[in-house]
C-alpha cells in the first residue's frame, strides 16, 4: 500500500478542512507514492522515536504533534528540527501529522477521551460544521452526581495517573457536569463555564487561567498534556490496523516528570 492511499483512509475520517487555522496536518516528509510496509504512531516525532523508527525499518511516522509547525529558512544539523529532518530523509521515513483535525472530529481525540474516562457522548464545546457534520474542539457532558474527589480518584485511575493538579471547589460539592479539552485546552474555561460545566478535565494550565477560574468558582483538573493524549494511538490503532499488519507503537515519556 502506498502513503497516499493510507493518508486517503485518514483524511476520510478526520478531514484536514477540520484542523484549527494555525496548525500544520498532513504529509510533512515524504513521497505520497512510496510503498509503505509499517507504521509507527508516535505523539511527537522526537529523535528517540526516529531512531527507533530506523530500527523497526518504519516507512512512516504518523504523529499527533505536527513535526513542523511553522515556515523553516534553513535545513541543516545546527538545529534539532534540521537534524530530525535531515535523518528522515536520509533513511526514507514519511512524517503525517494529524492534530487538530483529530482532536474536533466527532469520533476523534476530544470525543474518544471522555468515552474512555466513562462519561459516554458530550456536546461540542466549540461546534463548526463541515458539509453539514458538527465538529469542534472540547465537549460538554451532563453526569450522573459525583463528588469532586471521587471524580478525580476515577480519572487518575482510569488515566493511571499518580497525580493531578486540581483549581479545586471551596468545598467538596456534586458535579454534574463537566467538560474536557485535551492539550493545553485551559483558555476554554470560560465557555465550559458559559454552558454550565462546574469542572474542566484539561492540560498545560497556566498560573493566571487557574486564578482567574478559581475567582470565578469553577474547577479544573490539570491531567497533563501527554497523558491527555498518547490514548490517541488507540484510535489511529483501529482505524489502520486492517490496512496495514506492521503498526508498533511509540508512547515515549512524558516531558515532566515528578522527583
Amino acid at each position: 500500500m502506498m502513503i497516499k492511499e493510507i493518508i486517503k483512509v485518514i483524511e476520510e475520517k478526520f478531514p484536514k478542512k477540520m484542523s484549527e487555522e494555525w496548525d500544520n496536518v498532513g504529509l510533512l516528509i515524504g513521497d505520497l507514492n512510496n510503498p509503505v510496509k509499517k507504521i509507527m504512531l508516535t505523539l511527537d516525532c522526537t529523535m528517540d522515536a526516529i531512531d527507533k523508527a530506523i530500527e523497526e525499518k518504519v516507512d512512516l511516522i504518523i504523529a499527533h504533534h505536527p513535526l513542523i509547525f511553522s515556515s523553516i529558512k534553513t535545513i541543516n544539523t545546527g538545529t534539532i528540527l534540521g537534524k530530525k529532518i535531515i535523518k528522515l530523509i536520509e533513511n526514507k521515513i514519511a512524517v503525517y501529522g494529524l492534530h487538530t483535525n483529530l482532536d474536533s472530529s466527532p469520533e476523534g481525540l476530544n470525543s474518544y477521551i471522555g468515552e474512555y474516562l466513562g462519561f459516554g457522548s458530550g456536546r461540542i464545546l466549540e461546534e463548526k460544521e463541515l458539509n453539514g457534520i458538527a465538529y469542534g474542539i472540547g465537549r460538554f457532558y451532563k453526569i450522573n452526581s459525583i463528588e469532586f474527589e471521587e471524580l478525580i480518584k476515577g480519572i487518575k485511575n482510569k488515566l493511571n495517573l499518580s497525580h493531578v493538579s486540581v483549581v479545586a471547589p471551596k468545598e467538596n460539592k456534586k458535579i454534574t457536569k463537566l467538560a474536557i479539552v485535551n492539550g493545553s485546552g485551559a483558555n476554554y474555561w470560560r465557555m465550559a463555564k458559559k454552558m454550565g460545566a462546574e469542572v474542566l478535565i484539561t492540560g498545560d494550565v497556566k498560573y493566571h487561567e487557574a486564578l482567574d477560574a478559581k475567582e470565578e468558582n469553577m474547577s479544573i483538573v490539570d491531567i497533563g498534556h501527554y497523558e491527555g493524549e498518547i490514548i490517541y494511538t488507540d484510535i489511529l490503532e483501529n482505524l489502520l490496523k486492517n490496512i496495514c499488519e506492521n503498526i508498533i507503537i511509540f508512547k515515549g515519556q512524558p516531558v515532566f516528570k515528578n522527583i
